[in-house]
């Protein structure tokens, strides 16, 4: 007991004692404190470093530089728009793979498997609220007039709120085995992959260049839902098509994980003209047999899903091209469809 004392005491005297001591007379942390801070926050952020060391492919900075050639936002607001929006996505995906149960992020094991749960749920739920400070902070930087200085804050807190709702019903669909309607699909889309999309697009808007901007909101809001279910839906193939996309995740993610993607909501509305249950079955198995994923795949062929949802991406891919012919021209988001465009999927 004496040993425990003294050590009590002497933990005591270094932190508590000689901290106050080191406090200045306006109760500012001193110089040796904010080392220790520091020392401290480094270990916090390393999970969110592991994860963001390997980069994304960038679609949600790209697709904020393409609206600002519509928009004219100011540069230093621009910035802090893509890097508020930067850390809501990436900190939403360190969540996503411990929801998900995913094993791999971009080609390396996902951060939670290294570091556990907790730590990584703690910075990602920091990051949420370090974005939200930087939304606060916006209305302060803009030499715009007649700018609501609150609205920036307000537009964030209603999109982080549909974002959940998103991901909220993604998720008690796949753990209650419901499937939803198209409707209902994609009604969760907008809100879940749109969400960070709507959020900047908000944003910008309120702080464009009011003299030169021509850009109707809701012609705007139009052309970015397009371009969020085209975005999904293309995700959703590539996950069980993409040669490219299998090494960096894992091979038919979805159907381990049990997931009501696009594709398998059509397989399951198909099958149940044919009243047969093949693909919600294995659906329910959550499977990590590689054997059973490719018969799954190849039932969704056989109902002709995967032409069809080829199809119907070439169609939003076109649909978006006519809208950005529409609104002037964009070469940046002329390019960024192109890429994203079906024809330079991988398939086997």
């Amino acid at each position: 007991r004496s040993v425990v004392k003294q050590w009590y005491q002497r933990r005591v005297r270094g932190s508590s004692v000689d901290k106050i001591k080191e406090k200045n007379l306006n109760g500012h942390a001193s110089v040796a404190e904010d080392e220790v801070n520091a020392k401290y926050m480094r270990c916090l952020e390393e999970p969110y470093k592991y994860h963001t060391q390997v980069p994304g492919k960038a679609i949600r900075d790209q697709t904020i530089e393409a609206m600002n050639l519509w928009l004219g936002v100011e540069k230093s607001v621009l910035q802090k728009i893509k890097e508020l929006v930067t850390m809501l996505h990436e900190a939403s995906l360190l969540i996503d793979d411990i929801q998900d149960n995913s094993k791999m992020r971009r080609g390396q094991p996902a951060a939670y498997l290294i570091y556990g749960i907790s730590e990584v749920i703690n910075i990602a739920n920091l990051k949420y609220f370090e974005a939200g400070k930087i939304a606060l902070e916006l209305g302060s930087m803009t030499t715009a007039k007649n700018v609501d200085k609150r609205e920036a804050s307000k537009i964030f807190h209603d999109w982080m709120i549909k974002l959940h709702q998103g991901q909220g019903l993604d998720i008690h669909w796949r753990d209650h085995y419901i499937c939803p309607t198209v409707e209902e699909y994609i009604d969760m889309v907008l809100k879940k992959t749109g969400g960070l999309m709507m959020l900047a697009f908000d944003l910008m808007y309120i702080f464009r260049n009011q003299s030169d901007t021509k850009l109707i909101y809701g012609t705007g809001r139009k052309f970015l839902e397009t371009f969020s279910k085209f975005f999904q839906i293309r995700d959703d193939f590539c996950n069980l098509w993409d040669v490219k996309y299998a090494a960096n995740k894992s091979y038919c993610e979805d159907l381990t994980e049990g997931k009501f993607s696009w594709v398998i909501v059509q397989g399951i509305i198909k099958e149940r003209e044919l009243e047969t249950t093949r693909v919600m079955s294995i659906l329910k198995q959550r499977t990590t047999s590689n054997e059973i994923k490719r018969y799954c795949c190849q039932v969704l062929e056989s109902l002709n899903v995967k032409a069809e949802t080829t199809e119907y991406l070439e169609t939003l891919e076109k649909d978006l091209l006519e809208q950005i012919e529409g609104l002037g021209g964009n070469q940046l988001f002329t390019k960024i469809v192109g890429l994203l465009s079906p024809s330079r999927i991988q398939t086997d």
